[in-house]
C-alpha cells in the first residue's frame, strides 16, 4: 500500500508549484498536437461556461473560509493543521469543499485554451494530485480525531455534494477573513486567465482584442494583489488588530 502520508505531504507542500512544472511539459505538447476541444466559433458560449465554473468555485471557497473553524483549512505549506474537525456548513454536504472549488476553477480556466490534450492533461493531473492529498489528509484526520472522523467520513460524500445532508454552520459568516486570506487565490485565477490568453494568442494568432484583455488581467491582478495585502496587513492586523 502506498505511503500516502509522505507522498501526500510532498504534494500538499508543493501543491502550488507542481502544476507549474506540469504545464512546462503540457503546453509544448499542446502546441504539437493541435486537437481542438470545441469549434472556435463557440468560444463565447465556452467563456460563459468558464466564467460560471470559476465564479462557482470562488463562491464555494469563500463560503467555506467564511465559516470554517479556527486553525483548520488554512494556507499552511509544510504540514496539515487541524485543531478541530469541520463537519457543518459545506463540510456537511461534502468532505472536501475547498478542493472542489479549486477543481472547478482549474477546469473553468483551462477549457478556454480549446485544446483537448491540454484539458485532459489538466483534468488527469488535478485528479491524481487531489487524490493523493485527500488520502494523506484522511489518514491525518483519522489519526487525530478517531471515531469522530470515521463517522463523519462514512456519512459525507468525498467529492460530490449531497444537499440533503446540509447542516447549518455553528460559526457565523466572516467576510473579513475571506477578503484577507483569499486574495492570493484570486490573483492566481487572474494569472491563469492571463496565461491562457497568452498561449491562445500564439496558438491561434488572434487579434488585438486579446492583447487588451491580457492587459486587463495584468492590471486586475496587480490591483487585487496589492489591495489584498494592504487590507490584510494594514486594515485587519494594524487597524482592526485582528489575527486571521
Amino acid at each position: 500500500m502506498p505511503n500516502f502520508q509522505s507522498l501526500g505531504g510532498f504534494f500538499f507542500r508543493f501543491r502550488g508549484q507542481l502544476p507549474l512544472v506540469f504545464l512546462v511539459i503540457l503546453i509544448p505538447l499542446s502546441f504539437w498536437i493541435k486537437y481542438p476541444l470545441y469549434p472556435e466559433n463557440s468560444m463565447i458560449i465556452v467563456q460563459v461556461i468558464s466564467s460560471l465554473l470559476i465564479l462557482f468555485g470562488i463562491a464555494i471557497r469563500a463560503w467555506v473560509i467564511a465559516q470554517k473553524n479556527p486553525h483548520t483549512s488554512g494556507r499552511n505549506r509544510h504540514e496539515q493543521v487541524a485543531h478541530s474537525l469541520n463537519t457543518s456548513g459545506l463540510y456537511s454536504v461534502t468532505q472536501h469543499p475547498l478542493y472542489m472549488g479549486s477543481f472547478l476553477i482549474w477546469i473553468g480556466i483551462c477549457i478556454r485554451f480549446n485544446n483537448l490534450i491540454f484539458t485532459v492533461g489538466i483534468f488527469l493531473f488535478s485528479v491524481l494530485m487531489l487524490y493523493i492529498i485527500i488520502k494523506s489528509e484522511a489518514e491525518f484526520l483519522r489519526n487525530k480525531f478517531g471515531e469522530a472522523y470515521n463517522t463523519w467520513s462514512r456519512e459525507t460524500p468525498a467529492f460530490y455534494m449531497n444537499p440533503l445532508r446540509f447542516k447549518a454552520s455553528v460559526n457565523p459568516m466572516d467576510g473579513i477573513r475571506v477578503l484577507a486570506t483569499e486574495y492570493p487565490t484570486w490573483v492566481s485565477i487572474l494569472a491563469g486567465l492571463l496565461m491562457i490568453d497568452i498561449i491562445r494568442f500564439f496558438y491561434f494568432e488572434l487579434d488585438d482584442v486579446v492583447l487588451y484583455r491580457m492587459a486587463g488581467w495584468i492590471f486586475a491582478a496587480i490591483f487585487v494583489g496589492f489591495g489584498g495585502r494592504f487590507f490584510k496587513y494594514v486594515v485587519v492586523r494594524r487597524w482592526l488588530k485582528r489575527s486571521i
